[in-house]
This record gives structure tokens, C-alpha cells and sequence, in this order.
């Protein structure tokens, strides 16, 4: 068993966080910022065992829904239900690098483009995986069918992130918001 899987907080009832712990406990993970590689093993790990979050998924029409479902000092996995028109708006992840695949449904994705201004975009659909680093900044919304869900993981553990408005002449820092007031709100 690896260190950094030892000590570790959840949203998840204490059993089913166990039971991330145990799968989690097997991959060959760093003790430091995990690589992007590193990331994708995690996400496709917890995605390829459905029974360990499927029923804790809850579909909101109102709010965005997510649950932290393992953290550790060195990276954390959060699952994202997404109902029809709900977007996470422009913003990056405060300095952590992500991955995430999806489960069900699909998301449209906007992201800042390599110049800075312009906008490119993707669908992602079950089974489609995306990684990106810590100056990425982009937009996500689920605009049609069934309620979406997505794996989610970071390193290190978000802290919080900066939103951004999308103007003719870039993107535009708005405001940091830390993670714990997020968590409330």
C-alpha cells in the first residue's frame, strides 16, 4: 500500500470511502503533485467501478451537485452531476492540474485557446477523458438529454480558482474564490 492513500478525508459515507481508499491503495502514485498520467489512472480507476458512486450521485435541477470523494494531501477525486443547462462558467483550478472523464451523458466544453483570446470547444461523451494543466481556463455546460456525470480528479486538492469574463481582447481575471467558500455556497 502506498503512503499517501492513508490519510485521507471524503464526502462518501465511511464505508465507501474505504472501499476508494482500497482501490485507490494499488496504483503507483507519487507522493508529490501527481502527473497528468498519474491523474488519468485515478479517474479511469474510480470510472471503471461505477457501484462506488453511482448512488451517491444526486441530480439537482436548481444547483450544480458535486461530492468530494477522496482527498488527500496530494490530490483529490470529486464526482459532478450535471443537470440540462447548468455550466460551471469561465475558470481555471487555482494552480492544480485535472483530468476528468465522463460517465454519462455529455458536456460541451469551451476553452481559452493557445493565443489567449479566441475560444476553441469540444463534446465529450461517455468514456472521453481530458486532461489539462494549471493555467488552463475554460467553461463546461450540460445542454441537452439526461443529467451528465463526470470523474473529476486534481493535484494538488483545488484551494480555489479565479473566474474569468471572455472579452474581444481576452479573458479577464474577475475574482478568487477560496474553496471553502465555495463549498458554502
Amino acid at each position: 500500500m502506498i503512503e499517501n492513500t492513508k490519510t485521507f478525508t471524503s464526502e462518501a459515507p465511511r464505508v465507501r470511502a474505504e472501499q476508494v481508499k482500497d482501490l485507490l491503495s494499488h496504483l503507483d502514485l507519487a507522493e508529490g503533485r501527481l502527473t497528468i498520467e498519474e491523474l488519468k489512472t485515478v479517474v479511469l480507476a474510480i470510472a471503471s467501478r461505477p457501484e462506488l458512486f453511482e448512488d451517491l450521485v444526486v441530480d439537482d435541477e436548481t444547483n450544480r451537485w458535486w461530492l468530494q470523494l477522496f482527498k488527500t494531501d496530494n490530490f483529490e477525486v470529486r464526482i459532478l452531476g450535471w443537470e440540462v443547462e447548468q455550466r460551471s462558467d469561465w475558470h481555471d483550478h487555482g494552480g492544480s492540474s485535472g483530468v476528468f472523464v465522463v460517465t454519462d451523458g455529455s458536456l460541451f466544453e469551451m476553452h481559452r485557446a493557445s493565443d489567449h483570446v479566441s475560444v476553441d470547444s469540444r463534446v465529450y461523451n461517455v468514456g472521453d477523458l481530458s486532461s489539462f494543466g494549471p493555467d488552463y481556463v475554460h467553461d463546461m455546460v450540460h445542454d441537452s438529454g439526461k443529467p451528465a456525470v463526470s470523474v473529476h480528479a486534481y493535484s494538488p486538492p483545488l484551494t480555489g480558482f479565479t473566474s474569468y469574463a471572455h472579452s474581444p481582447f481576452g479573458f479577464i481575471a474577475e475574482k478568487y474564490v477560496k474553496e471553502e467558500d465555495r463549498a458554502r455556497a
